[in-house]
């Protein structure tokens, strides 16, 4: 299928980019190659012609202006624009970072978002925004909640490319390790996503055992290969 890639060339994105290109042809939609998330005519220009989009557009920024402007707006935008072009389905990259303390806490999907801090409470209320729009729209969208994505060569730790020290390893306030999702298990996370199609669900993808995957696992087939035997 023809897949457009919103942020297709942030970090994110180049960690899902190999196993998505080895499926689908795939159009990157990003302000590195001049393109405006916040365009809607922009966007649903180069959604035209496509199956199905990723959205996967994200900001280092600590400025509360921007942070709604792409963790709330630009989703909004993005699925309007699906609309618009006739694409019904949309993955959408969001985070645990939707959880308050979420290091210190077992989760699943069913537990409520409740994040105050800008950067989470910005990535829940994009979540909110896809879950409006899904059924206003009539689209099916899938909410990726991602732990800590990272390079394959790095994990199990953390190392996004503006990190310059030395990778970071998480843990529970108790010790237990929190292990990083590898490139190759967002991936095939990303890919099975792309595939499954039934309203607006999210997902937590993660590759650590202090967190479920246990829906992933039962709607999607995906768990992730690098993680502890014991998950």
């Amino acid at each position: 299928m023809r897949v457009v890639v919103i942020g297709g060339s942030g970090y994110v994105a180049s960690l899902f980019a190999p196993a998505l290109a080895r499926l689908h042809v795939v159009h990157t939609f990003d302000r590195a190659e001049g393109d405006d998330a916040l365009d809607p005519d922009a966007l649903a220009d180069a959604m035209r012609g496509a199956d199905a989009v990723i959205h996967s557009v994200m900001t280092r920024t600590d400025e509360a202006a921007d942070l709604f402007d792409i963790n709330v707006k630009a989703p909004y935008l993005a699925l309007a624009a699906a609309k618009r072009a006739g694409v019904p389905h949309v993955v959408h990259i969001s985070s645990l970072s939707v959880y308050e303390n979420v290091k210190a806490r077992t989760v699943d999907e069913s537990v409520p978002a409740d994040a105050r801090d800008p950067y989470g409470l910005t990535k829940r209320l994009g979540e909110q925004v896809c879950r409006a729009a899904a059924q206003e729209f009539g689209l099916s969208v899938n909410i990726l909640r991602l732990a800590w994505p990272t390079p394959d060569d790095a994990w199990p730790a953390w190392k996004p490319p503006w990190h310059k020290g030395k990778p970071i390893l998480f843990e529970t306030p108790d010790g237990t390790p929190i292990h990083a999702t590898s490139a190759t298990d967002l991936g095939d996370a990303v890919v099975r996503a792309l595939d499954y199609r039934d309203g607006c669900e999210i997902f937590h993808i993660t590759g650590a055992h202090v967190w479920s995957a246990a829906k992933a696992r039962r709607l999607l087939g995906w768990r992730p290969h690098s993680a502890p035997a014991h998950q």
